[in-house]
């Protein structure tokens, strides 16, 4: 990532100030956290790093909620969860406002798909320099415009994340990866999801369960079984998510030659090229890594993209580095 001012700001008034003179010298601002996972590699005017508001504010194990700043690192976060006997039922190898920008799939596809669907409010930079708070610490507050959700999957485009309202769980006594045949054999033993990996032909798919370890014993008698789950990153100078729908997913992985689906979420990750050509079969393919500049990033209409950024950044301020934001 080159940049030509890197800012790596302490304090939410410090952002306020960048983001403020950027509108006022027409400069563009590059929001990133541990820079893991970057949708175009280019050169940006002014990179702002989130890596030194890393403080995990509150956590409460009655409400089971979560208060923290988006430069915490994900791993940091689940073991300080961990350590409360709380979990957060995602993988990630950056910060967790990189994970909810993102808003990458979840091995945990079945019953929590997105890490969109875990959050319950934020306190957010928006791309004309105003600090807001949206939504709240527990799923009880009144009701309006979820701009957090907006925000999640947006990459930076429509606001910054400052700090982030999390659902956590209790912590499972176990967590394991079973080995199976076929996904929907194992749908009816209720596991937190179904992952599958194609590599050289070859497709390996793994039920996730967690729970007790009474139960997790029972359920994984006389089954393969991996402790915890597989990672589920990819190593490839080109990512591409593809949208199918929810239960097809094993179907679209076998049309590549490397991949991971993630049963429930009507997505498939893969490095492979021929992902691209489906956008002429009318699947939604995006971008996820490795897009060139002045390619098309997200592969779909964002029409309501568009509108949501002239209403939060109408200058353009901020630039993920997709087609039309910079």
């Amino acid at each position: 990532m080159k940049c030509k001012e890197l800012f790596e700001p302490t304090s939410y008034e410090e952002i306020l100030e960048i983001v403020r003179n950027a509108n006022n010298s027409g400069k563009k601002v590059h929001v990133l956290g541990l820079g893991t996972h970057h949708v175009v590699e280019k050169p940006f005017e002014i990179c702002i790093s989130t890596i030194r508001l890393n403080k995990i504010l509150e956590s409460s194990t009655s409400d089971l909620y979560m208060s923290v700043q988006s430069g915490v690192r994900f791993n940091d976060l689940q073991e300080h969860l961990s350590n409360n006997n709380l979990f957060f039922p995602a993988f990630y190898e950056g910060t967790i406002g990189g994970l909810i920008s993102t808003n990458l799939p979840s091995p945990f596809s079945l019953w929590y798909p997105y890490p969109r669907d875990l959050i319950l409010g934020a306190k957010i930079v928006t791309g004309d320099g105003k600090l807001i708070k949206s939504g709240g610490k527990t799923t009880k507050f009144s009701s309006g415009y979820k701009i957090w959700k907006a925000l999640s999957g947006a990459l930076g485009t429509l606001g910054i994340y400052l700090e982030l309202y999390i659902k956590v769980l209790p912590k499972p006594e176990k967590i394991i990866s079973v080995k199976v045949d076929r996904p929907e054999d194992i749908v009816r033993e209720n596991p937190w999801g179904i992952v599958s990996f194609l590599d050289s032909s070859k497709i390996s798919t793994y039920a996730i369960f967690a729970g007790f370890s009474s139960y997790i014993e029972k359920i994984s008698k006389n089954s393969e079984v991996i402790e915890g789950i597989l990672p589920t990153g990819m190593r490839c100078e080109r990512i591409y998510g593809v949208v199918t729908a929810r239960g097809e997913e094993l179907q679209l992985l076998k049309k590549f030659s490397s991949g991971i689906a993630f049963y429930g979420s009507g997505y498939v990750r893969t490095c492979d090229e021929k992902a691209l050509s489906l956008r002429s079969e009318d699947y939604t393919v995006v971008i996820e890594k490795g897009c060139r500049d002045g390619e098309d990033c997200l592969g779909y209409s964002y029409t309501s993209l568009r509108l949501l950024k002239n209403s939060l950044d109408p200058n353009h301020v901020l630039c993920s580095g997709i087609a039309f934001d910079c």
